[in-house]
């Protein structure tokens, strides 16, 4: 096999592969475009137009199958050609992830093709679906670089002791700070992350930054008040990060790396893993409590089976989903399920954070019910790194 990677150059209109053939080489673009097309009952369909930098090629490495699609260049283009024999070495002998990724960009090239010909079906020419896929192509590049060049943003929402009101820990919670978009809300692509495995690199960046960010908190906390506990810090961790052991270890070395007290870390994770794999996610949650790392529910009672899990898995804190605090004082049925929780979790020897808190009658509600934390826009929005440091030093309660 050769040191180097071949190099080949395509005028425009040149075929670089057609549809039916075999998918044995991948490419990266060093200069020029690439139009990927498929034909849907005899007509081309464009399904994408790559740059620069972008690699394509199904790579039959993964599925062993004939190209679904045909590549070819509009302008002059110089690709860098990746034969299979290659590319299955550097990825055997790779992070594993890397085999994970490259599926995961197989399964959404097939998703997107299978869009753009539904799409192309329709008599009235409706472009809703093929500006949906351009669209999810658009993000998926857009994420990726965000990954390359760190464009995210750590925010913390402070979480308070509802006994004394002090301050107790700080949720991290991320943003994307995209060059053109300026600051967006994960509720606009984390789900798309989790879909593609982009949350898998995403979550190690938010775990890293946090847990550092979160060394600096605490000594600014220790200063300020000396005589309180250490503060905890809350991080959401995804399933599809928990779906590997070699990933849970790498998030264990990181926590490691950190050289904090695994006490005062919190993971918060969903309920989907426990119900599309419970003997994986009995497995992970041991791996995870066997180093001492706490671990809390999030959103409980929006799930699924909510209370069948509680005895099987090691968990230390259920977080009541924000739209029950929101509700109890004005909902019989929503109030009884707060009190229901919280009343389980005494049992069970387990802590309560209520999220979504926007009044003082919420808390006081939920002191009376015996609730450990609580957090919401009565006390803080999540705020970046300087503005929470600034509440860490505040005395006052709530």
């Amino acid at each position: 096999m050769p040191d180097r990677l071949t190099r080949k150059s395509f005028l425009p209109g040149a075929q670089i592969f057609r549809e039916g053939e075999p998918g044995d080489e991948a490419y990266i673009i060093v200069s020029g475009e690439v139009e990927i097309s498929a034909l849907q009952r005899g007509r081309k369909i464009v399904i994408d137009k790559l740059h620069e930098d972008e690699l394509f090629g199904e790579m039959a490495l993964i599925d062993d199958e004939v190209r679904s699609a045909t590549a070819a260049a509009t302008v002059d283009t110089e690709v860098i050609v990746i034969e299979r024999e290659h590319l299955r070495d550097k990825v055997d002998g790779a992070d594993p992830l890397l085999k994970i990724l490259l599926q995961v960009i197989l399964r959404r090239f097939r998703w997107t093709q299978q869009l753009v010909l539904q799409a192309s079906d329709r008599e009235d020419q409706d472009t809703t679906l093929q500006e949906q896929a351009s669209k999810r192509i658009q993000l998926e590049k857009d994420l990726t670089r965000a990954i390359e060049d760190e464009q995210f943003m750590m925010y913390y929402q402070p979480i308070i002791g509802l006994r004394g009101g002090h301050i107790a820990g700080l949720e991290a919670l991320m943003r994307w700070e995209h060059p053109d978009r300026g600051v967006i809300s994960p509720v606009d692509f984390i789900g798309f992350a989790e879909e593609t495995g982009l949350i898998v690199p995403m979550g190690r960046w938010v775990l890293k930054q946090a847990l550092a960010d979160h060394k600096k908190f605490l000594e600014i906390h220790k200063k300020a008040f000396p005589n309180q506990p250490p503060i905890f810090m809350s991080i959401n961790v995804s399933g599809r990060q928990l779906l590997e052991f070699d990933e849970i270890d790498e998030l264990l070395r990181i926590i490691q790396d950190a050289g904090l007290e695994n006490r005062d870390i919190k993971l918060e994770i969903t309920e989907t893993l426990m119900v599309d794999d419970p003997e994986h996610a009995a497995i992970a949650f041991r791996k995870l409590k066997d180093e001492n790392v706490r671990l809390a529910i999030d959103d409980f009672g929006t799930g699924y089976s909510s209370l069948s899990y509680l005895n099987r898995y090691p968990l230390d804190t259920l977080k009541i989903d924000r739209t029950f605090v929101a509700n109890m004082l004005k909902d019989k049925s929503s109030l009884d399920i707060v009190r229901g929780i919280a009343s389980l979790a005494s049992d069970l020897g387990m802590d309560i954070i209520a999220e979504g808190i926007e009044s003082t009658d919420e808390i006081t509600q939920l002191r009376d019910f015996g609730c450990s934390f609580g957090q919401g826009y009565l006390i803080s929005h999540p705020v970046p790194f300087e503005d929470a440091s600034d509440l860490l030093r505040t005395r006052i309660s709530w």
